[in-house]
């Protein structure tokens, strides 16, 4: 009891010498337990050294809801056996090294993943060799002097940049990480203290040796915390190669952070990617191994709320975890700060809600292609929400959870305009309309680039198998990422041979469906495949036959870049009273045979408008409530929906 004793007197003293109010630092010290006296030596070893000693403080102030492995020895021989596989697999394709991962991680399916907060097991000399060689690249080094104190806390000083990540000895080892080039900078006398041109130097590098494959699903393999192994895999999530680049830049004393926003405002899933803070005190975003600093990154997708990872504890973040109250996962670890209007221009949101919550926490939402997911949170005061710095052209929904965690909408969705005011999106039962719906989610940038080959494309009949003076039928000037229709007039003659032809260069004849109607009997007709023989020779599976297939995922790419055609020889002269076809794209417009539900949102749910299994390109729904959020669901397959609003015969997407 005497030693227990003389240990809080010590801590005590030595702790008041500085700030007598330091709470935090004690309930660290006390949180720490038996691991106690491993932080006061490092207390202690900085006593006569106020800078280190702070900086000391700030970590251990700081370390609790930090956290590692209970059981390193279990979790090393999975690492182990990861860089194995991957020594062994080095000239295999990344498809199969990833199939390899995933058994190994089956085999690896009892893994003890029970953690420890890092407070409790950190040991001093450890935490002393960190913060020293962290200091070096602060005060010696090029490319972080430029810092403040605070700045340096969190861009250089943490032992660790993410959860889970092994006490080893990051900064020595990926020091030697391919540095190329780094140290010609110090020839230049413009460069030679540019943190901005050591990164760009050193991310350049590790593109070039690492080649990344960005994948967005990762979910069957077991993540890999272990740098020096991770390192090697060869493909990762936008999250992974930000957490790479920190470690690889700060291991080099480069001033970087990381930023995320959790939910984009108009798609499924988040962004993660990095901040390198500059001579000129700016954070400069760029995507860690994929893009360099002051690349253009993401300029055009809309983001609701945007975070930056911190080793600091956000103070209100801890008090709401400990409120009692249920906190959605995104809020539950409390080292995040919210630096949205770095990134655009973003203003407050006012909303009156029911009194009963005073002093309770809202959170504000969006659509996540599946459900409302929280992106902000505030605390009701008198019946009033204030959510700060909201990123505007975004459909919100605020929401409550119960101590079960079930969200409940405080009021109806809306739209937070660019002029940054509420328009509430009410859905009115007693005026209704027809709805033509053509897609179930928004045309995005990768599919814009390849509906485009589309453009010029023409269908022709003939009674020649070489198409001599064929009649043309349509030509394509409309490249919309939707299904058409093409209706034949009745006078036209019959013909044997129909076919797709597309005589524009860099097209490749990419087709993914055609259907051809016989005007008899008003049914789909099949002959034998016909056209231009081969594949483009990055894709076997595009052959001309995929275009029959009746599934819009598969395509035709033909050898050719123009003048390749598909059609089929329907073995006699018929008559077609109609074509339907659908470019290359993403498979979200309306398939045929597949079943669709229509959802429109009222009274804090989704209420459904009923099924329908499609037999067009379109779909037709009748008596639809006006004014409202709607929800188009592929019951068969697939699992990209969108929230949209409809005007003007257009759904229109959020």
């Amino acid at each position: 009891m005497k030693k227990i004793f003389f240990i809080f007197i010590l801590s005590g003293i030595i702790i008041g010498c500085n700030d007598r109010r330091d709470i935090l630092l004690e309930e660290a010290l006390i949180l720490a337990k038996e691991n106690r006296k491993e932080l006061l030596k490092v207390i202690r070893h900085y006593q006569n050294d106020s800078l280190k000693l702070e900086a000391a403080k700030f970590l251990i102030r700081n370390m609790p809801g930090h956290y590692s492995y209970a059981d390193t020895t279990e979790v090393s021989q999975y690492y182990d056996a990861v860089d194995s596989l991957l020594k062994s697999m080095e000239d295999y394709d990344m498809e199969t090294i990833q199939d390899s991962l995933v058994s190994l991680n089956k085999h690896f399916q009892q893994l003890d993943t029970r953690t420890v907060q890092d407070i409790e097991i950190i040991s001093a000399h450890f935490l002393i060799q960190n913060i020293d060689s962290a200091f070096v690249q602060w005060k010696k080094w090029p490319w972080a002097q430029h810092l403040s104190f605070d700045q340096f806390c969190e861009y250089i000083l943490p032992y660790k940049t993410e959860e889970l990540q092994p006490f080893d000895n990051w900064r020595t080892y990926l020091r030697n990480f391919h540095p190329d080039h780094m140290n010609e900078l110090a020839y230049c006398d413009q460069y030679k203290n540019s943190a901005l041109r050591a990164g760009i130097t050193l991310n350049s590098n590790l593109w070039y040796y690492m080649h990344p494959e960005v994948i967005n699903f990762t979910d069957s393999i077991r993540t890999v915390y272990r740098l020096a192994t991770r390192l090697h895999l060869p493909f990762g999530t936008c999250r992974d190669f930000s957490f790479i680049a920190s470690s690889i830049f700060r291991s080099q004393g480069i001033p970087i952070g990381i930023d995320f926003t959790p939910q984009w405002a108009f798609r499924n899933l988040g962004h993660t990617w990095n901040v390198l803070l500059s001579n000129d005190g700016k954070n400069i975003p760029f995507g860690g191994v994929t893009s360099n600093p002051g690349q253009p990154h993401k300029l055009d997708e809309r983001m609701p709320k945007v975070f930056r990872l911190t080793y600091a504890i956000n103070p209100e973040l801890h008090r709401l975890i400990k409120s009692g109250e249920y906190v959605p996962d995104l809020f539950r670890y409390p080292f995040i700060k919210d630096v949205t209007e770095e990134y655009m221009d973003c203003r407050d949101i006012n909303l009156k809600v029911d009194k009963n919550l005073n002093g309770r926490h809202a959170y504000l939402a969006v659509f996540n292609n599946k459900e409302w997911v929280p992106v902000d949170v505030s605390r009701i005061e008198k019946g009033e929400l204030i959510f700060h710095k909201v990123g505007m052209n975004t459909v919100y929904l605020p929401i409550s959870y119960n101590k079960d965690g079930k969200a409940n909408a405080l009021c109806p969705p809306f739209l937070f305009t660019y002029s940054g005011k509420i328009e509430k999106i009410i859905a009115n039962t007693t005026k209704r309309e027809t709805f033509i719906l053509k897609r179930k989610y928004p045309v995005l940038q990768h599919v814009q680039e390849i509906i485009m080959r589309a453009d010029s494309g023409e269908f022709q009949a003939s009674n020649d198998i070489n198409f001599k003076n064929a009649k043309l039928l349509y030509r394509i000037t409309d490249c919309s990422a939707i299904g058409h229709e093409i209706i034949l007039p009745d006078t036209l003659q019959k013909f044997q041979y129909w076919r797709y032809y597309q005589p524009k260069e860099g097209t490749y004849c990419n087709i993914a469906d055609i259907r051809f109607y016989e005007r008899n009997t008003h049914k789909q007709i099949q002959g034998k495949v016909i056209g231009t023989d081969g594949h483009w020779e990055g894709n076997p599976d595009g052959t001309k036959e995929k275009v029959f297939d009746n599934d819009l995922l598969t395509f035709f790419d033909a050898p050719l870049s123009s003048g390749a055609w598909v059609g089929m020889d329907f073995g006699k002269p018929i008559g077609i009273e109609r074509i339907l076809f659908t470019g290359r794209g993403d498979g979200n417009t309306i398939d045929i045979g597949d079943t669709y539900e229509l959802f429109y949102w009222n009274n804090g749910k989704w209420c459904s408008l009923g099924k329908q299994k499609a037999q067009n390109i379109r779909l037709v729904y009748k008596d639809v409530p006006t004014s409202g959020l709607y929800y188009l669901k592929n019951l068969t397959k697939g699992k990209d929906e969108r929230i949209f609003t409809y005007k003007n015969g257009k759904q229109i997407w959020w």
